[in-house]
């Protein structure tokens, strides 16, 4: 009995010992834990993205395309959709570099959820004719007299300024458009990039392919914020836009520095090629974990008409606020992104058109936070493509055609953490909130056992790649890391 009561007193002060030196080392612990590297659980996390991202894609079908030129009629449109897709991020070519950073690229793959909302890929969507557009834009400058020559050369190509096409078509798979080859091949038009493309899609030639993401590099989370780049195909200066408004900063899609403060978060995205600033909004619960809500506010969508720091996002001429200006990053295509419906935007988009109904539920760009790791809870991304018509003289088509942005489609990127991530994300917040207090009380020994057992059941799954990407193992049953969560959580509690 007496050696029994000695080892249970030694055993106690043992794991007494520990606690004391979890008080003084807790935050150098969890940093470590929040560490990306190479087979860390958080690896595992970023490499193969574990959450279910829907893309979902709405198009504006163009019912009175015929009044054109009617300048007493408003182009009227209504939306189609949503064509549903599973979005799956795959990193790949990754290196690991000395100033506590990662250099990567990333492959996106859209997989269409067949059928989902009664609509189909085959759908036809009439819409503008993107490739005289783009003609128009670049030659707007032009001599007149070379204009004319121009638009009677190719007025056998150029077809009418609206035309009908599948959703898939318009999306991944694009259209033969013989007008690609011929401009990328003209020298007169090498100063302004176009792809040496055989189709035209909005998203052609991006389904499985890292090449428009280009490179990215980002910090580790050791002695730069995980999550935050620095750096995008290897510069941290972005060509499309000028000053500021230029720089590569803020954290990747879908990962957030730790310890988040409720006012600006800045963001950075590839396909606008440039940084957003979400402002803090509220805190909101996504699961039982509080969270923090950060949207795109009516500042960010500035050009410099209500805040002269942003005039920089101009990018050629500026026009009301609401929209940016993407023309440079869209092959010369007269792109400006706005919110869904023209959301938050001047009243001038809006009143051109006919169709719009913006709804801040349906139509917000939103991101919720968990502050203290900086691990997403939910989003809802949503942004929206408009071309910019407006009359061009000696070119035919557009000669008399009315100034309008006009709405082609908008996409929302939606996603929530569910089951073990939120396990996870749950016995994160409790390891860095709820041990030291444990520590500091009463039972000292029982919470420093909590701990090891905590770290003992997390750390022995980090090894399974499968477990990361599906959240179970092959076999079913308590070793399951949902189940692992759930016992270590219980741990913590």
């Amino acid at each position: 009995m007496m050696v029994t009561s000695a080892f249970s007193c030694t055993a106690s002060a043992v794991l007494g010992g520990c606690g004391l030196l979890l008080i003084c080392l807790w935050s150098v612990i969890f940093d470590n834990f929040m560490t990306l590297r190479n087979n860390s659980l958080i690896y595992r996390y970023w490499k193969s993205e574990p959450l279910d991202i829907h893309a979902d894609f709405y198009f504006f079908n163009w019912t009175n395309p015929e009044d054109f030129y009617d300048l007493s009629v408003k182009p009227k449109f209504e939306e189609v959709g949503p064509y549903s897709f599973l979005q799956k991020i795959e990193k790949t070519n990754i290196t690991w570099n000395d100033n506590d950073t990662v250099t990567f690229q990333q492959k996106k793959f859209w997989i269409f959820q067949k059928q989902k909302g009664g609509v189909h890929l085959k759908d036809p969507i009439v819409t503008l004719n993107p490739i005289p557009l783009i003609t128009s834009y670049l030659l707007r400058d032009w001599n007149y007299y070379t204009r004319r020559v121009i638009s009677m050369t190719l007025s056998t190509f150029f077809g009418e300024h609206h035309m009908t096409q599948t959703v898939e078509s318009l999306l991944f798979k694009g259209y033969y458009e013989p007008l690609m080859k011929i401009a990328a091949a003209t020298p007169m038009l090498s100063q302004y990039d176009l792809p040496n493309w055989e189709g035209f899609g909005y998203f052609y030639d991006r389904n499985g392919t890292y090449e428009f993401e280009g490179t990215l590099n980002m910090g580790i989370g050791k002695n730069a914020d995980f999550g935050y780049i620095h750096f995008w195909n290897y510069q941290n200066k972005s060509r499309y836009f000028d000053d500021a408004c230029g720089d590569v900063r803020g954290s990747a899609e879908y990962y957030f520095p730790k310890n988040l403060k409720k006012n600006i978060l800045k963001y950075f995205m590839p396909d606008m090629a440039g940084s957003t600033n979400l402002t803090f909004e509220k805190e909101e619960s996504v699961s039982s974990i509080l969270g923090y809500k950060y949207v795109i506010g009516e500042k960010t969508l500035d050009n410099g008409t209500n805040y002269p720091e942003n005039r920089c996002l101009c990018s050629g001429e500026c026009v009301p606020s609401g929209t940016i200006n993407m023309t440079r990053l869209r092959h010369s295509l007269p792109v400006f992104v706005s919110l869904p419906h023209f959301y938050k935007a001047d009243p001038y988009y809006i009143n051109l058109v006919d169709g719009l109904e913006p709804n801040k539920s349906k139509h917000d760009f939103y991101v919720i936070v968990e502050p203290t790791t900086g691990i997403p809870l939910k989003g809802n991304m949503a942004l929206q493509a408009n071309l910019l018509v407006q009359p061009v003289s000696g070119l035919t088509m557009f000669e008399n055609a009315p100034k309008f942005f006009c709405p082609i489609w908008w996409a929302c990127y939606s996603f929530e953490v569910q089951g073990f991530l939120v396990l996870l994300v749950t016995l994160l917040v409790n390891l860095h909130f709820k041990f030291p207090t444990k520590i500091l009380g009463f039972n000292m020994a029982d919470a420093s056992a909590c701990i090891i057992k905590c770290f003992s059941f997390s750390s022995m799954y980090v090894a399974d790649d499968s477990l990361l990407v599906t959240g179970v193992r092959e076999e079913p049953g308590s070793g399951s890391l949902e189940c692992v969560l759930q016992r270590s959580l219980e741990a913590a509690m």
